[in-house]
């Protein structure tokens, strides 16, 4: 267990200053501790078999199109055993998740231990071979999906840097530059532009190295600087919106080819979105002080001035069943309404990860659809990135 500990320990010491449990689980300050203990525990057990990502995708708007939970999810074959992703003509995706073979319970047929797979809108599932799933024994390697489900961004350990392909034509986009797998540490985060063009990658928050914006079609990088998270990149690369953790939490609407100025939050934040519809304003999840000296989500949703830092509105999230546990924000629907990804349980198996619509005005919360893959922790759907 020595091994095990020491790699636990060199990944708290990376992580931001805020409360472990929370980074996973926190939501609903309503929540039984019993819960909450036993997703503590699920956490730990996913870090022991390597699996330590930030949470999912979130669905969002694109074309009148919001990527829906499949109708139905069983393999491709009735063998039991997955088709490797075809070449070409592959539908929208629904979402992506990873799979884990050495558990003792809930290892899914064909397992592959480490490695990624699809599942489409129209519910088949694919292998995803060509996609690296872990770095070592504890990195795991991000995976990305535009909003439409149409275009998916993976690394590639044949050409050990990243590739963005259409699922349609099969068409493959590759990275001009080489990205190192010691670069894909814990928490690295990779957000994919609506129209697949442009691609973010940071190894927030322990990278020293800069991030990268990719243009995928001209076949040109620029750096993103150390320290920072991407949550969203507009179609043509500008802005890529950016936030680093509490308790100096900050946003950062940078234009391509870089500048701006960053700008810090009037009060303690955590899980921002993709940037709203204005153009400057992004959601964030907030926070309070607790008797152990942490900080713990309080439920409540804040509409941010990222272009000040200042909070516009401040709303409760109502309307979520009661043992809920908030993960993190995503895309925006439209206006009024930004994405949350939940779980909807502490329970240590829970394999279930459920969004949200939440109206920013009024906190009201309506269920957009239920994914189902392995653990919701490496669960991908498509929309904007983690971050904090």
């Amino acid at each position: 267990m020595t091994r095990l500990h020491d790699a636990l320990t060199d990944i708290a010491g990376e992580a931001p200053a805020v409360d472990l449990a929370d980074r996973a689980i926190t939501g609903d300050r309503r929540r039984r501790r019993t819960g909450v203990a036993l997703v503590v525990v699920a956490v730990v057990a996913v870090v022991a078999l390597g699996a330590v990502a930030g949470t999912g995708l979130l669905p969002g708007w694109r074309d009148n199109v919001i990527a829906a939970t499949p109708k139905d999810s069983s393999p491709s074959r009735g063998d039991g055993a997955l088709a490797d992703l075809p070449p070409r003509g592959v539908g929208p995706l629904s979402h992506a998740y990873k799979t884990f073979c050495h558990v003792a319970r809930g290892v899914p047929e064909d397992c592959r231990n480490g490695e990624w797979r699809v599942v489409t809108r129209d519910g088949k599932t694919y292998h995803v071979p060509q996609a690296l799933g872990m770095a070592g024994t504890l990195n795991s390697v991000p995976l990305a999906i535009t909003r439409d489900g149409r275009m998916m961004a993976y690394y590639s350990r044949e050409e050990q840097t990243f590739k963005v392909r259409d699922l349609e034509s099969g068409k493959e986009l590759t990275a001009p530059v080489t990205v190192a797998e010691r670069r894909l540490r814990p928490r690295a985060s990779l957000v994919l532009s609506d129209d697949g063009r442009h691609l973010a990658f940071t190894a927030y928050p322990a990278g020293k190295e800069p991030g990268l914006l990719i243009d995928m079609r001209a076949g040109t990088t620029t750096p993103l600087p150390s320290g920072w998270a991407p949550t969203s990149v507009a179609d043509g690369g500008d802005p890529v919106t950016m936030v680093s953790y509490p308790p100096k939490g900050k946003a950062w609407l940078m234009p391509r080819p870089g500048g701006g100025s960053p700008v810090t939050l009037d009060e303690t934040y955590t899980r921002f979105s993709a940037l709203a519809p204005d153009g400057r304003s992004i959601a964030a999840l907030g926070m309070e002080k607790v008797k152990s000296g942490g900080m713990h989500m309080d439920g409540t949703l804040a509409v941010l001035d990222a272009t000040t830092g200042r909070t516009s509105r401040k709303v409760t999230v109502r309307g979520l069943p009661k043992d809920t546990v908030l993960l993190t924000l995503g895309a925006w629907l439209n206006r009024t309404e930004v994405t949350l990804a939940t779980l909807p349980s502490g329970r240590i198996w829970e394999n279930r990860q459920i969004t949200y619509a939440v109206n920013v005005a009024t906190g009201q919360a309506r269920m957009l659809g239920v994914y189902t893959g392995q653990h919701p922790f490496q669960l991908v759907i498509p929309g904007a990135g983690f971050a904090g």
